[in-house]
Formats: C-alpha cells, sequence, structure tokens
C-alpha cells in the first residue's frame, strides 16, 4: 500500500508511518499499488469532518473515510490496477496532546493513531472493540519491537 501526503509530515513521522505500513501489510497483504491519502488537518477541520461523516461534533485524532467496506471488498479489487483506498485525516494538535496526556513519545502517539485508522480502513470498528484493540496491540508490540 501506498501513502500520498497532504500537508506537512516530518521525514521523522514519515518514517515513523512505515514502519507501520510494512507491520500491517505483512498481516494484510494489500498491494503496493492500491493507496490511502494521509492528510495533517487541525481541530477544527477534524471536527467539521467528524460531524459530517459520522454526526459527532467534536475533533478526533484520527478519521478514517474507507471507500470499501471491509479487508474482503479490497481483496476483491484487480490487484494490477491502481486503487485508492480511501483518505486518513489526522489532528496534530489532538496527538500531540494525546501523547503528553499518556506519556507517550509523540512518534509512538503518531504510529498508534495510523495504525486505528488503518484498521478502520479495512473494516475494524469500535462495535467489536476487543477485536479492535487486540490487532492493535499484536502489530504495535512488533513495530515497537516489545
Amino acid at each position: 500500500m501506498r501513502f500520498d501526503y497532504f500537508g506537512y509530515f516530518y521525514k521523522l513521522e514519515k518514517e515513523a508511518f512505515n514502519t507501520v505500513r510494512n507491520e500491517f501489510e505483512n498481516n494484510f497483504k494489500i498491494p503496493d499499488n492500491f493507496t490511502l491519502y494521509i492528510h495533517s488537518v487541525s481541530g477544527e477541520t477534524s471536527r467539521k469532518l467528524n460531524f459530517k461523516n459520522f454526526n459527532k461534533n467534536y475533533p478526533t485524532d484520527v478519521l478514517t473515510i474507507p471507500l470499501y467496506n471491509n479487508l474482503n471488498e479490497i481483496k476483491m479489487l484487480d490487484k494490477n490496477h491502481n486503487e485508492v483506498l480511501g483518505d486518513l485525516f489526522l489532528n496534530r494538535t489532538l496527538i500531540k496532546e494525546n501523547a503528553m496526556r499518556y506519556d507517550k513519545k509523540l512518534v509512538e502517539e503518531y504510529q498508534l493513531v495510523l495504525l486505528h485508522g488503518l484498521l478502520h480502513l479495512i473494516g475494524y470498528s469500535h462495535n467489536d472493540q476487543s477485536k479492535l484493540s487486540g490487532i492493535e496491540e499484536k502489530i504495535l508490540k512488533k513495530v515497537w519491537n516489545e
């Protein structure tokens, strides 16, 4: 899977994202020519997108707007074509606040929210929180070499 970035992202962040993407791909085998658009957004933009798409009137650290419902639909796409999988919106301000609140390194918080968004992209949801948390934890242990 390929990431296309919109807004500013530092080299260190992109490298950290690549680590997550590699581990994510090890688990889910999404072709390299499939693209996810990753946006850096403000808190206000995050709030507006959250309201427009999910009828929730508050900002969030990550919003995923997938074009497909789940991994099975993605795997049915023609692997020989370039495909867009959706958009992921990262709220830098809230990510920084959460890193401080939970006493994490900023890069780790970015990796966590990216992975969380990627899992939403392929159909994991909060409706089955234990399943979402379980795969998130499994992948993050590998990403963070625990």
